[in-house]
């Protein structure tokens, strides 16, 4: 339980190492105290049996729970949105590799805050765990057609589009047939029940394969997902990767001219590219900051009344239709947005900014926080003149993420190679 802490996207770890089937069951009992839990999760060959050990700590302590099985965690959080239910646990470890897995929690405005993060936590520790061995629950994947219906409802016929879709090995399996149900013609990448190769050189974090194929096709678009199904990569009919900062660029100038987008505004996180935020400028919309995650975006979007929002590494929100990331969701409404504007084009396209990123694994993520180490950016910021320079914890794994951008990539290569020198040697007393 002690490396088993709450980050900004729940508890992650390596399966059977830092993720055991102990602390999914002390989850779920401290949660099923508090309410009744739906349950999800993706395909990784440690997922059924995590949703298992939440199950009966849910129902150990005398709470009601239920199971949707293999769904994308957007769809979970929908049926949440649309149920009596108090919270829904996704077992998940999202971009990550097979080995790792994750334990998502959301209440039915998103993800907890730090506050109740943190009484979660508290919780688990308190927990004593029964002896009781409970018959395996059943798993419920009909109940996706509640999902499946809204997606229907709210972005009609797709008929006569193709679309080339990498499926990354994971959770999007389960809504292989969305697309094709909205008339669309799917060319399916990385399309596989069993999870064990989940997120392996494919899906967003990956998407060179789709990038071709949609090429080689003559599709309307491709995008790659990952593992979840809450990030989404695009790629246009030219072969022009197209990550978050760039689709919402899009989405926002297509919506600004249609009148649809809420105030003119998009949040967007510190992360995104600057040239991005100076083209929205131009265009006449206003780019609202907020911290990194799309919690942080969310709140950000429900604080503001804006209806779109998300991060570079390409969680999207339409918060007209849902307020968290959706790569299915997203990917549909950009066929959307093909059959009623015309294909995807960056026209007039960004300014972007070289933009050098570098993780750096350390003992103990907190020593981004360092005041000295602190400095330290800041003096390397000032040097450049110009630009920007991050240094931030990660808030699902042990590392310090670093981001330098400047007109002149050499120079941002530099630097970020110092500020990550600065981070080791801070990192080793």
């Amino acid at each position: 339980m002690e490396k088993s802490k709450f980050g900004t996207d729940g508890i992650r770890g390596i399966y059977g190492k830092d993720l055991t089937e102990e602390v999914a069951r002390r989850l779920g009992s401290a949660l099923g105290r508090q309410g009744r839990v739906l349950i999800g999760r993706d395909n990784r060959p440690s997922s059924p049996t995590l949703l298992q050990a939440v199950a009966q700590g849910v129902r150990s302590v005398g709470g009601d729970c239920s199971a949707v099985g293999l769904t994308t965690t957007p769809a979970l959080y929908y049926l949440l949105t649309q149920s009596d239910f108090t919270y829904a646990v996704m077992i998940t470890a999202s971009h990550n590799p097979p080995e790792h897995n994750g334990l998502k929690v959301f209440t039915k405005r998103g993800k907890p805050s730090a506050e109740e993060r943190e009484a979660i936590e508290q919780a688990m520790r308190e927990e004593t765990l029964p002896s009781t061995h409970l018959p395996l629950l059943r798993e419920e994947p009909e109940r996706l057609g509640v999902y499946r219906r809204y997606l229907r409802e709210n972005i009609g016929s797709l008929e006569g589009l193709t679309a080339v879709v990498d499926f990354a090995g994971g959770a999007a399996y389960a809504l292989k047939g969305l697309l094709g149900a909205l008339g669309a013609h799917v060319i399916p990448l990385n399309l596989r029940k069993n999870g064990d190769r989940i997120n392996e050189g494919c899906g967003a974090l990956h998407p060179e394969t789709c990038r071709k194929e949609t090429v080689r096709s003559g599709a309307d678009i491709g995008f790659a997902l990952d593992g979840d199904g809450d990030r989404i990569i695009a790629i246009d009919r030219d072969g022009t990767v197209l990550d978050g900062d760039r689709i919402l660029y899009l989405l926002a100038c297509r919506m600004k001219a249609r009148k649809a987008l809420a105030r003119d505004r998009v949040a967007l996180t510190v992360m995104s590219n600057s040239g991005v935020l100076r083209s929205l400028s131009e265009r006449g919309i206003t780019a609202l900051s907020c911290a990194v995650g799309d919690s942080a975006v969310a709140e950000a979007m429900r604080e503001e009344r804006l209806n779109l929002g998300g991060e570079q590494s390409g969680h999207v929100i339409l918060g007209d239709l849902l307020m968290t990331g959706d790569g299915l969701l997203v990917g549909a409404a950009l066929l959307r947005s093909i059959r009623d504007d015309g294909p995807l084009s960056l026209t007039p396209p960004p300014h972007i900014y070289p933009q050098v990123t570098l993780n750096v694994a350390v003992a103990d993520k907190n020593v981004a926080h360092r005041p000295d180490l602190q400095a330290i950016a800041a003096e390397i910021k000032e040097d450049l003149k110009e630009g920007r320079v991050l240094l931030r914890a990660s808030g699902t794994e042990e590392l310090v993420r670093i981001m330098v951008e400047h007109p002149d990539e050499r120079r941002a290569t530099a630097a970020a190679e110092r500020l990550r020198r600065e981070v080791l040697r801070h990192a080793s007393y």
